[in-house]
């Protein structure tokens, strides 16, 4: 499940949750808890490259209880962000595909509100 999770994070959430997990470790600690060199995350912390879905997977699995808040809501921002910019894009002349996307998002909806 994480791993579809983090496929569709953006670069900037990448980025960002190595900023999370960067502000209570060392880049050689950080290195060794993800399998990554510390040039790897030295070229995240400055974004020439980000984070593979494998090494976001690695530190959603390694975040500390104080980190899960602030990464999950994160995600959810960044997925949030993602469907919002899907649903100003779903063309004005196309009813039934508006349609059919905001029946998907009310299902989601309900699915969430019965977990809560």
């Amino acid at each position: 499940m994480v791993e579809k999770l983090v496929h569709w994070l953006s670069k900037e959430a990448r980025y960002r949750i190595v900023e999370v997990l960067m502000s209570t470790r060392s880049e050689r600690e950080l290195a060794k808890d993800l399998g990554v060199t510390s040039t790897a995350i030295y070229k995240y912390l400055e974004r020439k490259t980000h984070p593979s879905d494998t090494t976001i997977a690695r530190a959603l699995k390694i975040l500390n209880e104080y980190e899960k808040e602030r990464v999950y809501k994160l995600v959810a921002d960044d997925i949030i962000s993602a469907i919002e910019e899907l649903l100003n894009n779903v063309p004005q002349d196309s009813p039934q595909l508006r349609r059919y996307v905001l029946d998907r998002l009310e299902y989601m909806l309900k699915k969430f509100n019965k977990l809560t």
